[in-house]
């Protein structure tokens, strides 16, 4: 399976990485649709998930109509609550995100926000 890749840990024990679903996500300034706010990913489900900032559609209007404005992602430090950490992702830009971090794609005022996102489950090494 193309899905399955094999890590490594500090013991030299082998884990297998399982991808368990990918998605497309679109922000857009219209209620409802500008961020997602503060979570956590697959409410315990999942072990981790990648992110990456897909390009600006420039081919169904021009870039500057379809540009976004705002956007990025937000992190807390889950060592000092108060602690916000800020990145302004642009395309093609990756985050892997572990799955007790909270954190929320933020709003964008203008233009259409794309993103491919992958979240993953490591398995327990094997004897």
């Amino acid at each position: 399976n193309n899905d399955n890749k094999n890590i490594n840990d500090n013991n030299n024990t082998r884990r297998t990485c399982h991808r368990l679903m990918t998605f497309i996500t679109r922000y857009t300034p219209a209620p409802g649709e500008q961020a997602l706010l503060k979570h956590v990913d697959g409410a315990g489900k999942v072990d981790g998930s990648c992110v990456v900032a897909l390009p600006v559609d420039k081919w169904s209007a021009p870039y500057e109509i379809n540009e976004f404005h705002g956007g990025g992602l937000t992190f807390w430090d889950g060592r000092n609550k108060r602690q916000e950490i800020h990145y302004d992702t642009r395309s093609g830009d990756v985050a892997f995100i572990d799955r007790a971090v909270w954190h929320q794609a933020d709003p964008i005022t203008r233009g259409t926000r794309w993103a491919l996102v992958i979240f993953y489950k490591v398995d327990s090494p094997r004897n």
